[in-house]
């Protein structure tokens, strides 16, 4: 049996248990596509002809857009000379420098979780959003107190991106979804890549919000979805054709079709080794592994306990999932892709508990995908 049918039994298997509605999943070695398939629909329940996942649907990445636009933006602008990893975040957004605790933090900080910045939504903000004060919404994100020392520990935050993502628009003059357009998504032709995608029904339907908005082309937070859905926490919607678009310069160390987006310095520092050594935690359950194991950056780091990816990946092995149930994963060493999107949606109290995480890897099982890609690979 070859790959292409191992990998369709595997999904389509989950998609007849119910699992998820559908999903797309693309595997490629080098220039090789090894695998594909667009299979299920786009909304749960539903079997009609217009709503079948197709190569051309959009999921939600959620945050996979941190190592497709916050990560590799601030690269570009590092090998510019616009920026520093050991610059402070105040220089840029000195509205957060408001104790000197703040005043310490740095972009490398930002990077890493290391800044010790909350997870938890800013109070306030919330209801700043719902009202549209777009003002008072980041004042209360740069007026919340920190959670940990800076440089203590590692911590998952989706807050400390959006600051970040903040900072880099200053930098850039221009919002990050122009940004992420001008450096990246323009070059490399991926024309099925948004923020705020304008035709919500080429979306995947990953559920209900809190406020019941219905999640089809909107990003699952309502903070995020009325903070305006361009962040660097969260935001695109793509395809698994383009994503791998974008992963293949990544893996030819900065290049497509022959033009450099990224020099290859860059591309290697942005890929390489653990960045964190001396404060990950040695992982003892899925949801500790994405809160404070070892990382890559923005890039959870694949050879380790608990990881997403399987246990067959290289130590160069990275990857990044999105919560509404999608995952890049990338091996340098073996010049392997592989693009999981399905529309499962967000685990039930999502990062609340370890129950919800299992079940949630329980059933799109990216893990077993990974193991059986890699497990043909002719090495």
């Amino acid at each position: 049996m070859t790959l292409q049918h191992k990998v369709h039994d595997f999904v389509a298997s989950r998609i007849a248990k119910g699992n998820y509605p559908g999903c797309q999943v693309l595997v490629a070695r080098g220039e090789e596509i090894l695998a594909e398939e667009s299979l299920g629909s786009m909304v749960k329940g539903s079997d009609s002809p217009k709503d079948r996942v197709t190569e051309s649907t959009l999921f939600n990445l959620e945050s996979i857009t941190k190592v497709m636009v916050t990560l590799p933006l601030t690269f570009k602008l590092l090998e510019e000379g616009r920026l520093c990893l050991d610059d402070r975040l105040a220089v840029y957004l000195p509205e957060f420098g408001t104790s000197e605790e703040k005043k310490k933090i740095t972009l490398r900080d930002m990077l890493n979780f290391t800044a010790g910045i909350s997870l938890m939504d800013s109070p306030g903000s919330e209801e700043a959003a719902a009202a549209g004060d777009m003002e008072r919404c980041w004042q209360c994100h740069y007026d919340q107190p920190l959670e940990t020392s800076p440089g203590s520990r590692v911590f998952y935050s989706d807050v400390s991106c959006r600051l970040l993502g903040k900072a880099l628009e200053r930098i850039l003059g221009m919002d990050l979804q122009e940004g992420a357009r001008k450096y990246f998504f323009e070059p490399l032709g991926m024309n099925r890549t948004f923020y705020c995608p304008p035709n919500k029904e080429e979306c995947a339907h990953t559920g209900f919000s809190d406020s019941g908005r219905p999640l089809r082309g909107e990003l699952a937070q309502d903070l995020e979805h009325n903070m305006g859905g361009i962040l660097g926490s969260d935001g695109i919607f793509s395809t698994a054709r383009d994503m791998l678009r974008f992963s293949r310069m990544i893996l030819q160390e900065g290049t497509w079709e022959g033009k450099r987006l990224l020099s290859q310095l860059a591309t290697e520092r942005m890929t390489g080794e653990i960045t964190n050594p001396e404060l990950f935690e040695s992982p003892t359950s899925y949801l500790h592994y994405i809160l404070s194991g070892p990382k890559v950056w923005f890039w959870e780091y694949a050879q380790s306990p608990f990881s997403f990816f399987g246990d067959l990946c290289s130590p160069r092995g990275i990857g990044k999932m999105g919560g509404a149930g999608t995952f890049l994963y990338l091996d340098p060493e073996y010049d392997l892709t592989v693009i999981y999107l399905t529309n499962y949606g967000q685990p039930e109290n999502t990062l609340e508990g370890d129950d919800a995480w299992n079940t949630f890897q329980r059933e799109i099982n990216v893990m077993g995908l990974c193991n059986l890609v890699l497990g043909e690979l002719q090495l």
